[in-house]
């Protein structure tokens, strides 16, 4: 009688660790921190002292009074622009303060 196979790749272990250990979104977050500068553009980037999530909300600290303005207008872009780098709706809310 043959025996069954117990063998997974590396890849496939991580994977079911991390979607087990409910880390998906963490590391989705610390994807989109890491490539703010490229989602939004360098300006934005530049001026952004605090950015981090809490219960589908994306918090941005921005240091400019005129940008932080502008931004309370483009929220809806924002949030388009995180879900889409994410590949799902991780976000429901942009805070800016």
């Amino acid at each position: 009688m043959a025996r069954k196979s117990n063998e997974q790749s590396i890849k496939d272990v991580i994977s079911d660790f991390i979607q087990s250990s409910h880390m998906k979104n963490k590391l989705i977050e610390i994807n989109i921190i890491n490539n703010w500068g490229k989602i939004v553009g360098d300006l934005i980037a530049k001026n952004t002292t605090k950015i981090y999530f809490f219960k589908s909300k994306l918090f941005i600290h921005i240091e400019s009074a005129p940008l932080r303005n502008e931004l309370n207008y483009s929220k809806s872009k924002i949030l388009e622009l995180v879900n889409k780098e994410a590949g799902e709706e991780l976000i429901d809310e942009v805070v800016v303060r």
